[in-house]
């Protein structure tokens, strides 16, 4: 369904900085093995699905598609709010996105304050070649958005916002956060399956965000409730995103 390849050029083009996309790039490619060993043991040992490079790419890729949409609807982001350029902005959410799952492969439960913990070097190096006068400030923003990607923990920043909201994006066929186990049919197996797109939109009005999700089965709908609408009432936008279900030549909507 994605390349990684396909998936680094929509990146390149949402980023909009060459220098920043560069130390991406470097960057998930220097910490490849981590995102591999996540993944490794994420499939095999709590038997979920993928939280590997294509996920974090694309929680990325998600995340920097909502960045444009709450500039275009004149929201502030919290670094700028702080009178940072939105190139801090960017920076949060690529490298949260980027790193947001690590912690996983120590545990799952608690595995965003893993994430913070294996991520804080990392974003240490970054940050100081990013910013060097105010590179600490940097990297609390960011492990932060980190940190507060968990729908169990309230998001603080904008930027934490969108990335919480884009990594429960990742829905669609087979890509479902639930667990399921694969040799047992329930709600859960059947909604996981159920999904067979997810769009992100500009919306209108007080809702700037649209998330259109097309599911084959309104079992999917299971997966919305307890994956994506609960991510987007942990974060600061929870208000301003409308969800728009369209399942078995229905369209549903609603304002999470």
């Amino acid at each position: 369904m994605y390349t990684e390849e396909e998936l680094l050029r929509e990146i390149r083009e949402l980023m909009g900085d060459e220098e920043l996309y560069a130390m991406y790039e470097k960057a998930f490619r220097e910490h490849r093995e981590y995102f591999e060993t996540t993944n490794y043991i994420v499939l095999n040992v709590y038997q979920f699905n993928d939280h590997g490079p294509i996920h974090v790419l694309l929680t990325t890729r998600r995340a920097l598609e909502l960045l444009r949409i709450i500039k275009e609807a004149g929201i502030k982001t919290t670094a700028e709010k702080l009178g940072k350029p939105i190139r801090w902005s960017k920076f949060i959410v690529a490298f949260s996105a980027l790193f947001h799952d690590l912690g996983n492969m120590i545990h799952r439960i608690n595995h965003y304050q893993f994430s913070v913990l294996l991520a804080e070097p990392i974003i240490e190096g970054l940050a100081r070649e990013f910013d060097g006068e105010d590179p600490l400030l940097l990297k609390a923003l960011t492990l932060n958005s980190i940190y507060t990607h968990d729908e169990h923990v309230p998001c603080t920043t904008i930027e934490g916002s969108l990335v919480t909201i884009a990594d429960g994006c990742d829905m669609e066929a087979g890509r479902s956060r639930l667990v399921h186990k694969k040799d047992k049919v329930d709600i859960h197996a059947v909604s996981a399956l159920a999904i067979e797109r997810v769009e992100i939109r500009r919306g209108d009005g007080e809702e700037p965000i649209m998330i259109e999700i097309w599911m084959k089965h309104p079992a999917g709908v299971f997966q919305v409730d307890e994956i994506l609408t609960k991510k987007v009432k942990s974060s600061l936008l929870s208000g301003r995103v409308k969800l728009r279900i369209h399942t078995m030549g229905e369209v549903l909507e609603k304002v999470a």
